[in-house]
């Protein structure tokens, strides 16, 4: 992850960890994810269906907000 990023300036240490391990954190009500290409991503979780990352593809609930792998 670029630590120089706007995208996870915000990001706690723990959770900055987290996303290192699993490529993806929930931040509030936004996910933060690492893409394919490296990039970090940033979106609300209202507006994401799936995401893909190294570790497999996830998608976020619509129930509950929680983001499961496919």
């Amino acid at each position: 992850m670029d630590d120089a990023s706007p995208l996870g300036r915000d990001l706690s240490d723990d959770e900055r960890s987290e996303l290192e391990t699993r490529h993806y954190v929930r931040k509030g009500d936004e996910l933060v994810w690492i893409e394919l290409d490296g990039n970090l991503r940033r979106e609300p979780l209202s507006n994401v269906y799936y995401i893909r990352t190294e570790r497999g593809v996830f998608r976020v609930s619509r129930l509950n907000g929680q983001v499961v792998e496919v």
